[in-house]
């Protein structure tokens, strides 16, 4: 009996979780608020207020004494908790109930009872607490190349979420990666318009499956800025729009995505937050997104003080919201914002029609996520997810060289060394407990990670001994790696996030390329670990001399112990690039679908897309493709043709006929992927969408239009390729 009532109760709340209002029901239910608001009830509704405005001291501390009277003042719509801005104490308990205890002052004060919904940075799970579970960085999934995994963190994501009464997220990023020395380019699932599409579904699918509201950020444009700077302009074509940066969106908002977040910088010198070309005419009228945008952090403010694009705050707001932005994201600026919508509202700078819609955008996305049914029940207890998160770290190391077989390891002594050898701030990177990364800022806490040495020393299998030294001590740390079989370095960029996070020439700091130059020197095999959210270039005489090397992008909570199992071989090293790797920092930006341009010599990255290696070896071959009315199926026999079994991943490449455009040399356009034992082979079937083999026709400055060109197409898949005409 007990049994079964605890069966009903879980699925009873599961359910619950799982179901978002239907559109219809959830707008007359905003509708129906909508006509009992006033002006400046509507203006509140249309802000966001951040969550220390109700705390004593506006730090992380209780609940302040005045908070209900801040609510009944400010009439904040929703509420942010900035990255490693938490309650006190930072656990799932504390958070929970410090959410339910402002969501009950907010129904109990706010205009009509509406609840103020609660927005975070969730962007590899619930990063803001310490004993959350934190997943690998979207660039480390894209390395996966499995969207479904992808969901599968999602919905993990978001059952902690709603345990800590949150229903809103800011993920996933949907900006495609065309520049790694940008400061969020780990934050982006690769450089490839159909990888970071099939991501971001998977993403959207899996929180919103679960009842918390994905966010598409940040449209568009934004993983291309000037100089590889965060927050830069972005040049950027109108055929270069619809090819490279508007179908991860588009994809998003398929998949049903209640929300978009505004690209905090500007494309062809107009700053996107007042581009109304971009927030309505193409997100809502060309994609058909109907649900709510929301402005990024203080950027209608940076209209007056950054761009210098409006002259005051008034025309800025009226710039913004007519141009589409629905709810402002403000940190400290409440009053000075809400002042200066009603003098345009009231001047007529912006229409009271606009002002209603952007309301009731905001109260439909709370309908649809069942906030306006009754008080939140979080129950403040996460789900453990470490298996969830060693399976997808697993899923995204990348070996990129291993010239002498030096891996997998399997005797002798091994010294492991290095700065992220045990250090969880460099394996977890940015957006972790606080937004530069753990020990930063006013968050002192420092998770529960599985790190590589002590991971490595744990599960040493019979014949292996393990030693570790910090790089501090080098003059012990060089004698025992001369009497080590082989030498580890874990090596890594420090957390960062946004513009502290850029990097622009690629490199590692000159304190680990010495160390790395000084253990090649000993002559002992050296392999390299790198933790990193992007290609590094490493000096081309260091890494020429090393016995391995192998990416493992920012594998969160159980990377160590993942990375463990690949290095010794109890597991092989599935992932594959998500991106174009650069000889040296002069290519930075070059990608897969770069055409050919000037004399035709063609740069060559180091590792191109979808390189990596494994303990096995594969091939594709009997590749056929048929066309079909929505797309091409493509099929190929992918073989294991090595002694161990292993994941079999090749990138698909459309060769496309002469459009009047450069096209690319071959254009990246899905996978194939299969996990097959050791001489196994397995056909495996794949539809590219017609979409996908567009081509956008049209002159320099003219416009531009989809077109699927007659002729002849190819699709390759590894060594195996297969032609077919459209008539």
């Amino acid at each position: 009996m007990r049994r079964a009532a605890f069966l009903l109760l879980t699925t009873a709340l599961a359910s619950s979780a799982a179901a978002l209002t239907d559109q219809a029901t959830a707008e007359a239910q905003a509708r129906a608020l909508l006509a009992r608001l006033s002006v400046d009830e509507k203006i509140g509704q249309v802000t966001m207020a951040h969550f220390f405005r109700f705390t004593e001291g506006g730090r992380s501390a209780p609940i302040a004494a005045n908070a209900a009277q801040t609510f009944g003042a400010l009439k904040p719509g929703s509420l942010l908790n900035g990255g490693g801005d938490t309650p006190q104490p930072n656990t799932p308990r504390g958070w929970a109930d410090f959410l339910a205890g402002l969501d009950t002052l907010g129904r109990a004060n706010l205009p009509q009872g509406i609840p103020a919904v609660f927005g975070t940075d969730a962007v590899h799970g619930v990063n803001n607490v310490p004993a959350a579970t934190l997943f690998p960085h979207n660039i480390g999934l894209g390395a996966a190349f499995n969207p479904a995994l992808t969901r599968e963190v999602e919905q993990a994501t978001a059952r902690d979420l709603r345990a800590l009464n949150t229903a809103w997220t800011f993920a996933p990023v949907a900006d495609v990666g065309r520049d790694p020395r940008w400061g969020r380019y780990y934050e982006t699932f690769g450089e490839a318009p159909w990888l970071v599409a099939d991501q971001v579904a998977a993403a959207v699918t899996g929180l919103q499956g679960e009842g918390v509201a994905a966010t598409l950020k940040h449209f568009t444009g934004y993983g291309l800025p000037s100089l590889g700077l965060d927050r830069g302009n972005a040049e950027i074509s109108a055929r270069a729009l619809h090819e490279t940066f508007l179908p991860s969106f588009q994809a998003g908002i398929r998949a049903g995505a209640l929300s978009v977040m505004a690209n905090s910088g500007s494309v062809n010198g107009v700053p996107v937050h007042a581009s109304k070309s971009l927030l309505t005419d193409v997100l809502r009228g060309e994609l058909g997104f109907n649900g709510l945008l929301v402005s990024d952090w203080n950027d209608i403010d940076r209209l007056v003080g950054t761009f210098r694009s409006q002259p005051d705050l008034v025309r800025a707001a009226a710039a913004s919201v007519n141009a589409g932005i629905d709810v402002y994201m403000v940190p400290n600026t409440v009053e000075a914002y809400q002042a200066a919508l009603k003098e345009a509202v009231t001047s007529g700078l912006v229409s009271t029609a606009r002002l209603d819609e952007a309301a009731l955008r905001l109260l439909t996305f709370k309908a649809r996520l069942g906030l306006l049914d009754g008080p939140l029940t979080g129950s403040g207890v996460l789900e453990d997810h470490r298996t969830l998160a060693k399976k997808a770290a697993a899923a995204t190391l990348t070996l990129l060289d291993n010239p002498r077989g030096t891996l997998p390891l399997k005797t002798g002594r091994v010294l492991v060394t290095g700065p992220a050898m045990d250090s969880p701030a460099i394996q977890l990177g940015g957006w972790s407990v606080n937004w530069q990364g753990v020990g930063k800022g006013n968050v002192r806490e420092v998770p529960r990670v599985t790190t590589l040495a002590p991971a490595l020393k744990a599960t040493a299998p019979a014949g292996v001994t393990v030693s570790a030294l910090p790089e501090g001590k080098r003059p012990q740390l060089l004698a025992a790696a001369k009497g080590a079989d082989v030498v580890v370095v874990a090596l890594g960029e420090p957390p960062a996030a946004e513009w502290e996070a850029n990097n622009p020439s690629l490199t590692l700091p000159a304190e680990q390329l010495t160390l790395l130059r000084d253990l090649v020197g000993t002559g002992k095999p050296v392999v390299a670990v790198l933790m990193a959210g992007r290609p590094i270039v490493l000096p081309a005489d260091v890494q020429v001399e090393l016995a391995g090397l192998v990416m493992a992008y920012l594998p969160g909570t159980e990377g160590g112990a993942a990375l463990a199992d690949a290095l010794y071989g109890r597991t092989g090293f599935p992932g594959r690039l998500p991106f174009s790797w650069p000889e040296t920092a002069v290519q930075a930006g070059l990608t897969a679908d770069r055409p050919p341009e000037g004399a035709g010599q063609a740069p060559q990255p180091l590792y191109p897309l979808g390189y990596g290696l494994d303990y096995t070896t594969s091939a594709a071959r009997e590749v056929t493709a048929t066309p079909g009315p929505g797309g091409v199926t493509l099929s190929a026999a992918l073989t294991n043709s090595g002694s161990r079994s292993g994941t079999v991943t090749f990138v698909v490449r459309a060769v496309l006929p002469a459009s009047g455009a450069l096209q690319a040399v071959a254009r990246p356009v899905a996978v194939l992927q299969a996990d097959l034992k050791a001489g196994e082979t397995r056909r495996v079937t794949v539809t590219v969408p017609n979409e996908r083999l567009q081509s956008w026709i049209g002159d320099a400055f003219g416009t531009v239009r989809p077109e699927l060109l007659p002729g002849t197409y190819t699709l390759i898949a590894g060594d195996g390729r297969a032609d077919f005409t459209l008539p």
